[in-house]
């Protein structure tokens, strides 16, 4: 079997409320947080999510202090790892929230791929949760419009070596990429683990669906993957950002 390598993107970063990561937690606290897209290489070339299409939308419509430098735009990122956007073969949402499907017009030639019960739910979410996606039918223009997706129902081996599991809670249709490197089964945990301290405090993500499905899932990818990679977690990019 090819080994594959993943590679984290730092695409920006966010002034948030604590307690939206770590649930009941750090109540009124503002912590600093990635915007984050992954790049998986081997057979072909796959990028998890998309991140923040622009400041505008995160501090114009969700009224969050977002900030990208010129080395955080995507573009750059991945050319500077060898990757021009054409060349991308396939992109991979983990959930449909806007600050991980805002970039999806980069990839011209790419394939989009989601879980079926995600794709229903970002196009008709509760009212709680309609800005969340950008939801159209609460007057916003999500960052997926106009997306033609191939959709998967479950846990589903995309060929060998990259594989998606179901880790609903966040979101209905949260899904995890796990990747077979030469040292182990990494997992992309999207936002079904936020951060390495919901991780190894066993803290349901602050923004969630469903608090016991938040809980089922990190503990499922607690036992499939030997290394973690958080949807926001700031220590990927203190040291190596690439994992073999």
């Amino acid at each position: 079997m090819a080994a594959w390598t993943v590679h984290a993107l730092d695409t920006g970063s966010s002034v948030i409320e604590k307690s939206i990561i770590t649930y009941l937690k750090d109540a009124g606290r503002s912590i600093l947080i990635p915007r984050v897209m992954f790049l998986v290489r081997g057979p072909m070339t796959v990028v998890v999510d998309t991140s923040v299409e622009s400041a505008h939308v995160a501090q114009d419509i969700l009224g969050e202090n977002f900030t990208r430098t010129p080395e955080q735009e995507p573009v750059r990122a991945l050319r500077e790892r060898g990757v021009d956007p054409e060349d991308v073969d396939l992109v991979v949402f983990s959930h449909l929230h806007w600050d991980h499907s805002g970039n999806n017009h980069l990839f011209p030639r790419a394939r989009f791929l989601v879980q079926a019960r995600e794709l229903d739910y970002a196009l008709r979410p509760s009212a709680f949760f309609a800005r969340a996606f950008l939801a159209e039918s609460y007057g916003f223009r999500p960052g997926f419009q106009g997306i033609h997706f191939e959709t998967v129902d479950g846990d589903t081996s995309l060929m060998p070596g990259l594989d998606l599991i179901l880790v609903p809670g966040h979101t209905p249709g949260s899904q995890a990429v796990l990747v077979e490197t030469a040292s182990g089964r990494v997992c992309i945990a999207g936002d079904a683990v936020y951060t390495y301290e919901n991780y190894h405090e066993r803290i349901p993500p602050g923004f969630h669906v469903d608090v016991d499905q938040s809980l089922q899932s990190m503990e499922r990818i607690r036992g499939m993957a030997d290394l973690v990679l958080p949807g926001h977690e700031a220590s990927l990019f203190q040291g190596e950002t690439v994992y073999r």
